[in-house]
């Protein structure tokens, strides 16, 4: 058997495969009995005929369409092992060259290359916002309010800070209802905690002091920097009518550490509470970091990438959709027909999204590679212990069982995620040395 290779774009490997005369021989006898076998032939017992009386009634065209499965799929299997081609998808049939010699040829995707720049120069600074007091504060402030107890009045009286109403709101900008009406065409009832920073001024100030069954116009300008895009700079008129107001009781601060379970002071528990915003600020500019460099690395690295592979995480990344779906009992199918999309249609929508984060995979995994980083039996207990601060510590002996066992290589997929997030942030922020002073080799092509 000759074969000859040639490696095309989008890692398509295409094999030009000519067999050997006694093969092609063999095939057409094998051919010969599975059509005598079909199409019985007077005079001879289903499958005995021979070969030159089948060649005459079917003519040798059709023996050998009968025989160019067997032979195509056998001398395929052939070729690859014998050329050491891994497949990641299924091969394609691009013709039959001739059929004496019979010559096929054949093409297959396999393994991506992925070729990276020099990673190592990629700089990216290391920008963390400082905690300030009125941060400390406001988040003190939101763990205070936690506990907090609403009382009925006693007896009616004026709104005042600090009071929790309950409220029919509609909001118009520009003439147009932000929020959708109820069936009987009434505003929505919702609680407004009347407490500064927490409404707009104008709000504030117009809902304190008034009274339940008071109707309110409250008009507002919204800053510049507003969350929703929809009101920012913009008049904003508030129609509110009070239904009801409860007066919210805010434990004193020396009871707020046992209320949170915290073992120390109030001023450990607003040092404890500090750090943790610490740890936050640098965590947010360490993402920063970590997605510059991925977006530079893509940016320097040539890849060639099979298109089976692309699709196959798009219909993925479709999957994980329907399941979000389902949660509330609605099928794939009727999302795609809600969206008015066939299943194709949707994945062809997915594949820039499923090829970015092929890339970024294949890129990344380079990187592991080539700073041969690793994750020890240690490294994983202690990826462990993470994991069991999030669950109550009486579920921790069965939780700690499965992540050991059944779940071990999640473990420590988790465990070697977060040494390459820290290793590209010391990269990044130039910890350790570019290439130019302590070369990395760069790995090598998937054979092909």
């Amino acid at each position: 058997m000759k074969i000859t290779t040639e490696k095309l774009p989008g890692s398509l490997m295409s094999l030009q495969i000519e067999l050997d005369k006694d093969r092609f021989e063999r095939g057409l006898d094998q051919a010969a009995r599975r059509l005598s076998q079909k199409y019985p032939i007077h005079g001879f017992r289903p499958g005995k005929a021979p070969r030159p009386m089948i060649e005459r009634v079917f003519g040798r065209t059709a023996l050998i369409d009968e025989a160019s499965d067997d032979l195509v799929n056998k001398a395929f299997r052939d070729a690859i092992e014998r050329e050491q081609i891994t497949p990641v998808g299924p091969p394609r049939l691009e013709r039959v060259d001739s059929d004496e010699p019979f010559t096929f040829t054949v093409t297959v995707p396999v393994p991506p290359t992925v070729v990276l720049g020099d990673y190592r120069s990629i700089r990216v600074p290391l920008e963390v916002s400082p905690v300030t007091d009125e941060q400390v504060d406001r988040t003190m402030d939101v763990t205070r309010d936690r506990h907090v107890v609403l009382k009925e009045l006693e007896e009616p009286r004026p709104a005042q800070e600090g009071d929790q109403l309950r409220v029919r709101l509609a909001t118009t900008v520009d003439g147009e209802p932000l929020e959708p009406t109820t069936e009987d065409g009434t505003a929505p009832e919702q609680t407004l905690d009347l407490v500064k920073g927490r409404l707009v001024d104008e709000l504030f100030s117009g809902l304190s002091g008034a009274n339940i069954g008071d109707r309110l116009e409250i008009t507002a300008v919204m800053p510049d920097d507003h969350a929703s895009e929809q009101v920012r700079g913009k008049s904003v008129l508030f129609n509110v009518e009070i239904l009801g107001m409860q007066e919210r009781l805010l434990p004193e601060w020396a009871d707020l550490p046992g209320l949170e379970g915290f073992d120390g002071s109030i001023e450990e528990l607003r040092a404890d509470t500090r750090a943790d915003l610490e740890a936050s600020a640098r965590s947010s500019a360490e993402r920063v970091v970590i997605n510059g460099f991925i977006e530079q690395l893509l940016a320097q690295t040539s890849f060639d990438i099979p298109q089976v592979m692309v699709r196959d995480l798009a219909e993925n990344l479709l999957e994980s959709q329907g399941q979000q779906f389902a949660r509330y009992g609605i099928t794939i199918d009727q999302m795609l027909q809600y969206r008015g999309q066939s299943r194709e249609s949707a994945v062809d929508e997915l594949l820039p999204e499923a090829e970015r984060q092929t890339k970024i995979t294949l890129a990344l995994q380079q990187v592991v590679d080539l700073e041969e980083l690793s994750i020890t039996d240690a490294e994983i207990e202690a990826e462990v212990e993470r994991m069991l601060l999030d669950y109550a510590e009486e579920q921790h002996t069965n939780i700690a069982s499965m992540l050991q066992n059944q779940l071990r290589g999640t473990v420590a997929n988790a465990a070697l995620d977060r040494k390459l997030r820290e290793r590209m942030v010391t990269i990044a922020t130039g910890e350790l040395p570019t290439t130019e002073d302590n070369p990395v080799e760069q790995a090598p092509a998937p054979t092909e």
